[in-house]
């Protein structure tokens, strides 16, 4: 009797490591997803996009690979929240030494919580300053008019 509770507790077990488990919530997607954006490592935070997302991280990357070191997030995130309603969720989050909360806004497909940076109505672009592109070209932009001066200073 024993033997035959200690064999289906080792197969629970083994289930449950294989993949038996639940998905993941929309805040541990989101905070994947923040953590590969300020590591840059855009493979991994594709992976938890939509291909609205994909496309939209295919248009950043390359301008934020160029900036170098300057585009990287220097400081972490804090979860504040997270908000399902059906096939729709937001996580709010701050940023280390932001004055203001940010979103996150996924969507479910297949079962599974994906990233949605798609456009809203108002025309801003969700998924928080991390994404924002007029703030990454003025990141940008500041990057490469630094770069410039130095350059003029080496060149005289």
């Amino acid at each position: 009797m024993k033997t035959r509770s200690l064999l289906s507790l080792a197969v629970a077990a083994l289930l449950a490591a294989c993949g038996g488990g639940a998905a993941d919530t929309p805040t541990q997607v989101a905070e994947k997803y923040l953590t590969a954006l300020n590591k840059q490592d855009f493979d991994a935070a594709k992976k938890l996009g939509t291909e609205k997302t994909v496309a939209m991280l295919d248009m950043i990357a390359p301008m934020m690979k160029m900036m170098g070191d300057a585009a990287k997030e220097k400081s972490g995130f804090k979860i504040l929240g997270e908000k399902i309603e059906g096939e729709k969720a937001t996580v709010t989050y701050r940023g280390e030494g932001k004055d203001a909360d940010e979103t996150v806004t996924l969507v479910q497909m297949d079962g599974k919580w994906l990233v949605d940076m798609a456009k809203e109505e108002g025309g801003d672009t969700e998924g928080g300053d991390l994404m924002n592109l007029d703030s990454l070209m003025e990141d940008g932009s500041e990057v490469i008019e630094e770069n410039g001066e130095v350059l003029e200073e080496a060149a005289q």
